[in-house]
């Protein structure tokens, strides 16, 4: 079983759809559907719908549209792990406090899926 090594709590996104722009030195940008798996105040766990062969330290743009408030959200991450080319963990970089993760968090909290 996997160590927990995020000090931040997990909220479990319940199938919440998104779109990655993924960014690497000396590529071209790639742009992938993923679903979220969970959010934390730190970053997010997400599942890409195909496998992407990227690398650790990658820059992704995570933009999501929230059903309930329909709020869009963009959060600028860095790929910190990957497991089977398919699923990734994002740490979040240059967030500030007005940024709307705690609305994120709190509408991934509140629901019990998010398909249509």
């Amino acid at each position: 079983m996997e160590n927990e090594r995020r000090e931040e709590t997990r909220t479990e996104a319940k199938g919440l759809k998104a779109k990655i722009m993924i960014t690497e030195p000396n590529r071209s940008v790639l742009v992938a559907d993923v679903n979220l798996l969970d959010v934390s105040h730190s970053g997010i766990k997400l599942r890409t719908q195909k496998p992407l062969i990227v690398e650790v330290g990658a820059h992704v743009q995570l933009e999501v549209i929230l059903p309930e408030s329909g709020l869009p959200v963009i959060v600028n991450s860095v790929i910190v792990h990957e497991r089977l080319d398919s699923e990734f963990g994002l740490h979040y970089i240059d967030v500030r406090p007005e940024d709307p993760l705690e609305k994120l968090i709190s509408e991934c909290g509140n629901r019990t899926s998010w398909t249509e």
